[in-house]
């Protein structure tokens, strides 16, 4: 009887650190720019379909670059941005201390939070993916193509799922312990992972991206290429599967093993 009380507390106390965060994440102001950030690609594909620009032959084409864009430049900003503000705006508006002095496990505060990161995302960066994908789809190009493109799409949208979420669990360990992690991040994201991405040996498998690219699934007409570009150091699905799940587990880890042992200290 003890164990499903204390079971019913840790679950309400998660239900509610999720859905105040939440409403945080959403109501935030930065939601308005990820949004029209998100929608970029749209217009994108909106423009191809209306064009038809004769230096474009594939529409496969055109749906690899928007899911490219997606998970190297969309989806890191946003997690970037949301990650970071997980623990980073209770440290920035000094409410970590109450979050701290309510009985609640640090773990149970990380856990629903993150939680609520994950939700919040994919509700900002989902609809402009399937709205750009559908443009695409409705090419008609694509009729011979349409079970392929589907099934590319699928996993293509569960790499930029699995970008967010190891992404947001890194940039949520900065947020809870760097006093600039936008800066950090940044540095990360935008500077060793778009390194990693043209330097050729084995110095890129120290990058998460690249992981992320070795499962991200593109058009066979373009493998040989990308084949060349990586100088055959593609790790394999099993691998990179693997090393984004410990990269996401250590960082979440570290996240909870600050909260527990650093002392905010506010003037």
């Amino acid at each position: 009887m003890e164990q499903y009380i204390a079971k019913t507390r840790l679950s309400n106390a998660l239900k509610i650190i999720f859905e105040i965060t939440f409403d945080q994440t959403i109501k935030s102001k930065k939601t308005i720019f990820m949004i029209i950030l998100s929608f970029l690609p749209v217009f994108l594909a909106f423009y191809y379909r209306l064009a038809h620009p004769s230096y474009i032959s594939s529409p496969l084409l055109v749906l690899l670059h928007i899911m490219l864009f997606f998970l190297l430049f969309v989806s890191m900003l946003v997690a970037l941005f949301y990650g970071t503000s997980i623990i980073g705006d209770e440290i920035d508006n000094k409410t970590i201390t109450y979050l701290f002095t309510r009985p609640i496990p640090k773990y149970i505060i990380a856990i629903g939070k993150f939680i609520a990161y994950i939700i919040g995302v994919l509700l900002i960066l989902i609809p402009p993916i399937l709205i750009s994908f559908l443009v695409i789809l409705s090419d008609s190009k694509m009729a011979g193509d349409f079970s392929y493109a589907v099934n590319t799409f699928a996993v293509q949208l569960g790499v930029i799922i699995l970008s967010l979420i190891v992404y947001g669990a890194v940039f949520m360990f900065f947020g809870s312990r760097l006093r600039h992690p936008i800066i950090a991040g940044m540095l990360l994201a935008f500077g060793w992972e778009k390194i990693t991405i043209i330097v050729p040996g084995l110095i890129r498998k120290f990058s998460i991206v690249h992981y992320l690219i070795s499962v991200f699934p593109v058009e066979p007409s373009l493998q040989n290429e990308i084949n060349e570009i990586s100088k055959g150091t593609n790790s394999s699905l099993s691998t990179s599967l693997i090393m984004v799940a410990i990269v996401t587990i250590v960082f979440f880890s570290l996240t909870i093993f600050t909260l527990y042992n650093k002392e905010y200290k506010f003037e």
